[in-house]
């Protein structure tokens, strides 16, 4: 893709723009909502009844022909939630595929489609995202190509930043909990100057803390400062940092004895981490948004994001077993460095305007992203031997391994799509059409490359049962570019793009004085040319690299329910259920057609309710179940599971405080895996305390 023709695509979008003075005869009166999210909000509810991702404009959930599930900045502070992984027990469908940024939504694994304020971002798959600085986690769910181009079939991850607000408002939280955490965070924003044209806001959020795991930590930094200029009634602009810089160690997981097919063989804390070993991060974004208005009825979108990404890794990891012995085994070292880089651009034209009795909402957008990624390595097979049942660590001699160079791994992605959309209403019954034409080219180095177009469409419509009530039923198609770590010939590469398809149906309502929301939805997922992990392939080369392969096509089909809100002013409620069934339907193994999809629990619920008993104690208790998932490995299910969670809550004036214990009655569970080899287990009972103060 070139600056030729990402020029030719901005001319198509200036050449509407004069549209604009025949929309401004067919006015249509508007709220004051920006196109872009560019103010903050004042809500306190625990659940978004808006969105701006899922159409490229502000719009309410219930006239959308999708389901969207939301976590708050509310619920995130009130269930001290710190990272990405810990939203997925409030959003129906979702759940941990393993402990990197990884999660399993609607059956199908998300390992890289991540957006940021509707934007697409290089995903460090590694370590989870901090989430001092985020007003709501948002999941629009199936394969939403139509607007974001490549996206994962379950549902797009989109993470919606704080944005200033022209209130003075100064939050400092603190929170101290098991294996030593410790977390301070800070949250100000206001005005600037007298006249309020000029808005700031800071988020800082430092964490040092200890695990359950033997030798693991986490400690990290997080700062994000924006800043918001309202130059005039129809243009704003806002200008946001997201700097990160944490320090921790590559999770492998909980290690097993040679040949046991026992879950729990191996004590849960045990690791192959040495001391000395780390996962070093440090990442810059950057964006501009631009909101300009022409008149009441057409507005124009910009923004632009650029985001650098430095990693640095070493690490013991178990390698193959010692001769005579099934717990002794030959460790693997590491030394990487990663570097990651991506520009993202969207600009889009937003026009409502009348034909006769017909109103539109139409949205005429381009986005480009180049995204570039690239690692170097060296790596001793065997470096030392460990015993698992009865492990040492100490620092090692790194220095005194075989350590070899491994040819530098990575690639670079362009992308480009413009699309148009029309969301049409007439009376009851509105019907949202659009059309994507998306383009790819995808350079691996070392050799191999991909290029395509898709033709991306989506359909759906809602039928308005009230004001607060309203059905829809939607049909959208999606794809995904083969993966840029994976597509190489010397891994098995270059592959087909991921396809995929949507036919979904639900309901949705408000009730109680708009104070409690309730969705539901059936879908069938579609997805064919999946790239997937080939642990046979990569044994016959003894690992010396991660092989992959395409599997033809596999089947989601399922159910959700969705309840977050307040049934009376002393009790609340959050609720979800999903049922899910996904399939194997067509590969090159025969024995492999019809068997569950990894990763994928047929059942997950959560439960959470708050019951405050006057204006200073409350009191709150839930449970979170996810059922048995297939793995990778041959045979193995990780296990069902039930967790229990219980919190205590104080306030008075400007003061806040919790005790949370969650995993109440310490279940041993897996949260994911890869083998019997490799497990992901979940925390043991853990207590925390935290104290908010707003001044």
């Amino acid at each position: 893709m070139t600056m030729q023709s990402v020029g030719k695509r901005l001319l198509i979008l200036a050449s509407i723009v004069p549209l604009s003075s025949w929309a401004a005869e067919q006015s249509l009166a508007s709220e004051d909502i920006e196109v872009i999210e560019v103010l903050g909000r004042d809500s306190e509810k625990h659940f978004a009844t808006y969105t701006y991702s899922a159409t490229k404009t502000a719009a309410d959930i219930l006239d959308l022909p999708q389901s969207i599930s939301a976590v708050t900045k509310e619920l995130i502070q009130q269930q001290g939630l710190m990272r990405l992984n810990d939203v997925t027990p409030f959003v129906s469908g979702a759940s941990e595929f393993s402990v990197y940024n990884d999660i399993t939504i609607r059956g199908f694994r998300s390992q890289d489609d991540r957006r940021l304020n509707g934007m697409r971002t290089y995903n460090d798959f590694w370590s989870q995202t901090a989430i001092a600085h985020v007003e709501r986690v948002e999941v629009i769910k199936g394969p939403a190509s139509a607007i974001f181009g490549d996206a994962s079939p379950g549902g797009v991850i989109n993470t919606v930043t704080k944005k200033p607000l022209a209130t003075s408002r100064h939050e400092l939280s603190a929170r101290i909990g098991s294996y030593q955490e410790k977390y301070v965070a800070l949250d100000t924003t206001g005005a600037a100057n007298q006249s309020e044209s000029i808005l700031y806001r800071l988020n800082v959020g430092y964490e040092d803390s200890e695990s359950f795991r033997n030798q693991a930590f986490n400690k990290g930094l997080l700062v994000s400062p924006s800043v918001t200029f309202l130059a005039s009634d129809t243009l704003k602009l806002n200008l946001e940092f997201v700097y990160s810089d944490s320090e921790g160690i590559l999770e492998r997981g909980q290690p097993n004895i040679r040949g046991s097919q026992q879950l729990g063989a191996v004590p849960i804390e045990v690791s192959a981490t040495q001391p000395g070993d780390h996962l070093d991060t440090e990442s810059l974004i950057s964006s501009l948004a631009v909101d300009y208005r022409f008149s009441d009825s057409w507005w124009l979108a910009v923004q632009y994001m650029h985001q650098d990404s430095d990693q640095d890794l070493i690490e013991h990891g178990i390698g193959n077993y010692v001769d005579g012995s099934d717990s002794v085994v030959n460790l693997r070292y590491i030394d990487r460095n990663s570097e990651a880089e991506s520009d993202s651009f969207s600009s889009y034209l937003n026009g409502n305007f009348y034909t006769g009795n017909i109103e539109h909402n139409v949205v005429i957008g381009y986005d480009y992203i180049d995204r570039f990624r690239e690692s170097s390595q060296r790596v001793a097979n065997n470096a030392i031997q460990f015993d698992i049942l009865n492990p040492v660590y100490q620092h090692r001699d790194t220095a005194s391994y075989n350590a070899t160079q491994r040819p530098v791994f990575g690639g670079n992605l362009q992308s480009e799509g413009i699309y148009i959309q029309d969301r049409i209403v007439l009376g009851q019954w509105s019907l949202l059409a659009s059309l994507r034409e998306e383009r790819f080219d995808l350079d691996n180095t070392g050799g191999g490359s991909s290029k395509d177009s898709q033709l991306l469409p989506r359909l759906g419509t809602v039928y308005k049962l009230s004001d607060t009530q309203s059905v829809y039923a939607s049909w959208m198609q999606g794809f995904e570019p083969p993966p840029l770590y994976s597509n190489n010939p010397e891994q098995g590469g270059p592959f087909k793009p991921q396809d995929s398809e949507l036919y979904e149906a639900g309901f949705k309502a408000r009730l109680f004085n708009d104070n409690l929301q309730i969705t539901t939805a059936i879908y069938q997922i579609t997805r064919e040319n999946v790239v997937l992990y080939d642990a046979e392939a990569s044994a016959k080369i003894d690992f010396a690299r991660y092989m992959y392969r395409q599997r033809g096509a596999e089947r989601a089909r399922g159910f959700e329910f969705d309840l977050n809100g307040q049934l009376s002013e002393q009790f609340s409620i959050i609720a979800n259920y999903a049922y899910n069934s996904a399939k194997v339907t067509k590969d090159l193994n025969d024995s492999e057609i019809g068997k569950r999809k990894e990763g994928a629990a047929k059942h997950m619920a959560t439960i959470w309710s708050r019951y405050q008993f006057n204006d200073n104690w409350s009191v709150g208790i839930g449970a979170n179940y996810v059922g048995e998932r297939p793995t990778s490995s041959e045979g193995l299910l990780l296990p069902s599971y039930v967790l229990y969670n219980a919190g205590i809550y104080y306030q008075a004036d400007d003061w806040k405080a919790s005790l949370v214990v969650d995993n109440l009655f310490d279940k041993v569970h897996w949260t994911g895996g890869y083998s019997y080899s490799q497990l992901f287990p979940g925390d043991p009972r853990s207590a925390s305390l935290a104290i908010n103060y707003r001044f």
